[in-house]
Order: structure tokens, then C-alpha cells, then sequence
């Protein structure tokens, strides 16, 4: 049994059925090594933590991945809930030319739309390490024609973090839905990536609004700790053990759930034979 009914919401948001495109950065830029060690080992760092917390929140979820560079859009992965092809794909890309932000949103979409489960709920996963070239006023006709086919949007802006922000931010503030959709601004430093990410609203994201976790989210993800106060954890100092706290919740409610199933189903034939007593 939870603790309290909060961490019980919790674990039931983390079982949100989904569909997840990711697009990385893979321009020039991502050669830079501002983030260790690599700005390009970094995002594929990432890449492997998202593709893990998404495929295991929920045995039905999937995940696909794309790139963006100078050779245009590229897909490494179709959809798929086979972890082994997320965490290898991206081994062999290397940064070629200038992202096409816009593009690889448009190819991404256009992947959600054709998802085999249409109960999957629809997100896009952006990195991006290198400046945004397109006009802000196409930016947030595309973030509304993406609100309005209920896809969700989340950034991870970082490298030409400053250079980005005003458009990102107008971008998100379009495609935003009751806070489905995120930007988390990472600046460069002697921090992993990934580590920043794992508190963030990319991967720490629940479906209860999650006060904090909107759009515009700082450097930290802004997540408030996601609610793990409670149990004495701070994400941002441990994110490994949060991160582990974070699945042995959802396995424990799924051992709860499988366990209640069983009661009810022995108890069932008992429960109606003492009826007329």
C-alpha cells in the first residue's frame, strides 16, 4: 500500500500510454564539447535514459527516433517497444551540416500519426544543440497545427541554450495543452546531461499537472522534485536513486494490482457460496 494517495498518482501517471519520437541534433555543432564529453555523446547519453523510462513506464509504449543534419531527416528507428534498437541506434550518427528543427518536428508527427495503437497518446522529444534558423512566427504555426492534432512536445535546449530561448519558449507557449508540453534549458557545465534530465519534466512528467513542470522549465528542469520530498530524495542530488525509487514504485503497484487480481479472482467462488448465510 502507498504511503499516501500522491505517490499512488503517481505511479499510475507513470503508466500513460504513449507513442514517443525522438529527434536528435545531429549538425556540426553537436562536435562541441561543452557537455561532457561531447555534446553529441551527451544527447546520445540522453537519448538511452528517455528510450529506457519511456519503454519501461509501460510495457505498450514505443519509441522512435530520428535525426536531423545537413543530409536532412534521417530515421534511425521506426516506432517500436524493443529497447536493444533504441539504445544502438545512434551510435553511428555523425554531425553533418546545419538541424532543420522544423523538419525533423514535421517528419516526427507525421510518424505519430501513422502509430499502429491509436490509444497511444502522441509526443515528440526534441534535442536541440545548435541554433534554431526558422522564423518564430512559423514556429508557433506549426506548435498550434501541432496542439490541435493533440500531439505533446517536449525541448531539450541546450549548447545555444540563450541564442534559442525567446523562439523555443514561443513555440512551446503554442503547442502547450493543460501543461503537456515542456522546454527544459540546460545550460553548459561540469553536469551530465542525462543527469539534469532525469528530474526534469521529460522523463519525470506526471499526469497530474505536476506544479512547476510547465513550459519554460530552467536549467534544473524546474520540476519540483517531482514529489519524491516525501521519501527524503532529491532528484537533482541523486538522480540514480530517484530514478530507481521511480521504477520500484510502478513495480510495486503492479505486484499490488496482480496480487488484488488474484485475491478477487480465489475469492470470487467463497464469496458466493456463504452469500445465504
Amino acid at each position: 500500500r502507498w504511503s499516501t494517495p500522491a505517490a499512488a498518482r503517481r505511479a499510475h501517471a507513470i503508466m500513460v500510454l504513449e507513442a514517443t519520437l525522438v529527434v536528435l541534433d545531429a549538425s556540426e555543432y553537436m562536435r562541441n564539447g561543452d557537455y561532457p564529453p561531447t555534446r553529441l555523446e551527451a544527447q546520445q547519453d540522453a537519448l538511452n535514459l528517455v528510450g529506457g523510462a519511456k519503454t519501461q513506464s509501460n510495457p505498450e509504449n514505443s519509441v522512435g527516433v530520428l535525426t536531423t543534419s545537413g543530409k536532412g531527416v534521417e530515421v534511425l528507428v521506426t516506432l517500436t517497444q524493443d529497447i536493444g534498437k533504441i539504445l544502438g541506434c545512434s551510435t553511428h550518427v555523425k554531425p553533418c551540416g546545419t538541424a532543420n528543427f522544423m523538419a525533423g518536428i514535421q517528419v516526427a508527427q507525421l510518424a505519430l500519426k501513422h502509430r499502429q495503437n491509436k490509444n497511444q497518446r502522441q509526443r515528440i522529444i526534441a534535442f536541440v544543440g545548435s541554433p534554431v534558423h526558422e522564423e518564430q512566427a512559423a514556429l508557433v504555426k506549426l506548435g498550434k497545427k501541432l496542439k490541435k492534432n493533440a500531439v505533446s512536445v517536449d525541448i531539450v535546449n541546450f549548447g545555444e541554450e540563450a541564442e534559442n530561448a525567446a523562439k523555443l519558449e514561443a513555440f512551446i507557449n503554442a503547442v502547450n495543452n493543460d501543461d503537456n508540453s515542456h522546454l527544459v534549458t540546460i545550460p553548459p557545465g561540469p553536469h551530465v546531461l542525462s543527469d539534469i534530465l532525469i528530474s526534469s519534466p521529460v522523463v519525470a512528467s506526471n499526469e497530474d499537472g505536476g506544479g512547476g513542470m510547465g513550459a519554460g522549465a530552467g536549467g534544473g528542469g524546474g520540476g519540483g522534485g517531482d514529489g519524491f520530498a516525501e521519501f527524503g530524495v532529491d532528484p537533482s542530488m541523486d538522480p540514480e536513486f530517484a530514478w530507481a525509487l521511480r521504477v520500484s514504485m510502478e513495480e510495486e503497484r503492479q505486484r499490488q494490482e496482480a496480487e488484488a487480481k488474484k485475491r478477487a479472482e480465489e475469492g470470487a467462488p467463497g464469496a458466493a457460496a456463504s452469500a445465504p448465510a
